[in-house]
C-alpha cells in the first residue's frame, strides 16, 4: 500500500514537471509573439547587436563541454543558488549558504585549468562544505528562518526570479550593465524563473526544480548545436 502510494505521488510529481515544461514553452511563444510586434515597430530593441558569445564559445570549444556546463552544471548549481530560499527545507538552506562561497571561489580557479577539472573541483568541494555546514548546523537552527521564508514564498517566488534573470545579462556583457533591449532579452529567464519557483512550491523539493530547468536548457541545447554545428 505504501509502494503504491509512493508511486502515485511520483506519478503526480512527473505530471506536474510535464505541464509545467509545456507552460513554460507556451511563455516562450507568447513572448517571441509579443517581441515580434514589437520589433515592427521599434527594430531597435529587437536588433540590438548583443550576442551570447559565451555560449558560442562554449560550442565551438567542445559540443560535450556546452552540454556540461549548460544541461547538468547550470541546473544543478543555479537551483541551488536560486530556488533555495523558495519554500525552503533544511537542507535548502544548508545548500544556499554552501553553493555561493563555492561558486566564488571557483571563479579563482585559474583559465588554463582542464574545464573537467574545474567540474569536479566543484563538485567535491561543494559536497565537502555541504557535509561540514550539515554537521555544524541542525535543523532547529534553521527552524525560525525556514518557517518566515515559507511565509513569504510567493515574494520570494518573484524575488528569486528576478535576481536569477538579472544574472543572465553577464551572457550577453561584461560586468553588469541594463537598458530596455538587455531586459527584453533576458525577460524569458525571468518568466522560466517563476515556473522553476513555481514547480519547487508545487513538488516541494529543489530536485524537480533542477529537472525543469535541465529539460528547458537541454531544449535550448539541441536548437543551439545545430545553430552553432
Amino acid at each position: 500500500m505504501q509502494n503504491q502510494l509512493q508511486i502515485n505521488m511520483l506519478l503526480a510529481k512527473s505530471q506536474t514537471l510535464i505541464k509545467s515544461f509545456l507552460i513554460l514553452f507556451a511563455l516562450y511563444f507568447g513572448y517571441s509573439m509579443v517581441l515580434g510586434v514589437l520589433g515592427d515597430f521599434f527594430p531597435e530593441l529587437v536588433d540590438n547587436g548583443y550576442k551570447q558569445e559565451f555560449i558560442k564559445a562554449l560550442f565551438t570549444d567542445s559540443p560535450f563541454k556546452a552540454f556540461m556546463t549548460i544541461v547538468v552544471m547550470a541546473p544543478l548549481l543555479e537551483e541551488m543558488m536560486f530556488r533555495t530560499l523558495v519554500q525552503p527545507s533544511h537542507l535548502d538552506l544548508i545548500l544556499f549558504i554552501s553553493v555561493w562561497p563555492v561558486v566564488f571561489l571557483v571563479g579563482f580557479v585559474p583559465l588554463d585549468v582542464h574545464w573537467a577539472v574545474k567540474l569536479v573541483f566543484t563538485c567535491i568541494f561543494l559536497f565537502a562544505v555541504g557535509y561540514i555546514l550539515i554537521g555544524l548546523i541542525p535543523a532547529k537552527k534553521t527552524a525560525k528562518v525556514r518557517r518566515c521564508l515559507k511565509k513569504y514564498k510567493l515574494p520570494m517566488l518573484v524575488l528569486s526570479a528576478m535576481i536569477f534573470g538579472f544574472i543572465h545579462i553577464t551572457n550577453y556583457v561584461d560586468g553588469f550593465i541594463i537598458d530596455l533591449p538587455l531586459f527584453l532579452l533576458i525577460f524569458p529567464r525571468i518568466l522560466a524563473g517563476i515556473m522553476l519557483g513555481w514547480i519547487k512550491i508545487k513538488n516541494r523539493t529543489l530536485p524537480w526544480s533542477m529537472a525543469l530547468h535541465a529539460m528547458n536548457n537541454g531544449f535550448a541545447f539541441i536548437i543551439l548545436l545545430f545553430f552553432f554545428a
